[in-house]
């Protein structure tokens, strides 16, 4: 993680996103801008939340450890997600692993301010309100996907999830196979089945593997696959 002062980046991001309009000057002007690099992790399981987190560039990869040590995919975060509002009254420890999935830009607000800021300011109450509403919302269609679909359907759903910018437009990308044991598990599969599922999609013509990488080829049938379910 990387620390960037420049206070005009802060005002300049915070203007861009809307956040003058939920936070108030006290603390926004006193908000931290923090770079992460792929793979680096914004919170960890058993950490204590210092504050909030609001992802205003880039995206995040959220999955929850379980108790015989695998983990399990919960959703990919985008702008304006925000990270740490479940555990910032009771201060309850982190239960979900945060990963940044390439570069990512974030502004971070200490509890003590906002703690001060929630007794009166009724646009923010109404943000958080509808962050974890919508976490409530997709965790019951995440939990669904996860445990009632097929690997070749939750499959494509992480493709079509993990593909999408931050405007929700498609790009296509590539995945490297080494990760697919990761992602095996991320799904609640075995490396064995999901290398079967990308094999079946390779002669299908959904994708291609190339130098060690997958990449999509026919994000219709992908689509098509995924049925509109997607990890947000």
């Amino acid at each position: 993680m990387q620390m960037i002062n420049d206070r005009e980046a802060v005002r300049s991001l915070v203007v861009k996103n809307g956040l003058d309009g939920i936070f108030s000057p006290a603390v926004t002007q006193k908000m931290e801008l923090r770079r992460y690099e792929a793979g680096e992790a914004i919170c960890s399981v058993g950490d204590q939340m210092e504050g909030l987190f609001v992802l205003v560039e880039g995206k995040l990869k959220i999955h929850t450890l379980l108790p015989n040590g695998k983990s399990m995919l919960v959703r990919f975060a985008r702008p304006m997600s925000v990270i740490g509002d479940v555990e910032l009254l009771h201060q309850y420890i982190v239960k979900n692993q945060v990963e940044s999935v390439g570069q990512s830009l974030i502004l971070f607000a200490g509890r003590r301010w906002l703690l001060k800021e929630l007794e009166n300011n009724a646009a923010l109450l109404r943000f958080m309100v509808g962050e974890l509403s919508h976490k409530l919302y997709t965790l019951g269609q995440t939990t669904a996907l996860n445990l009632l679909y097929p690997v070749e359907n939750r499959f494509a759903s992480y493709l079509m999830s993990l593909f999408a910018d931050n405007t929700g437009v498609r790009r296509m990308e590539e995945i490297r196979t080494a990760t697919l044991v990761e992602t095996a598990e991320l799904l609640g599969t075995s490396y064995r089945h999901l290398n079967r599922v990308v094999r079946q999609f390779i002669e299908q013509g959904i994708i291609e593997r190339k130098r060690g990488r997958l990449s999509v080829l026919n994000e219709v049938k992908l689509a098509e696959l995924a049925n509109g379910n997607l990890y947000e």
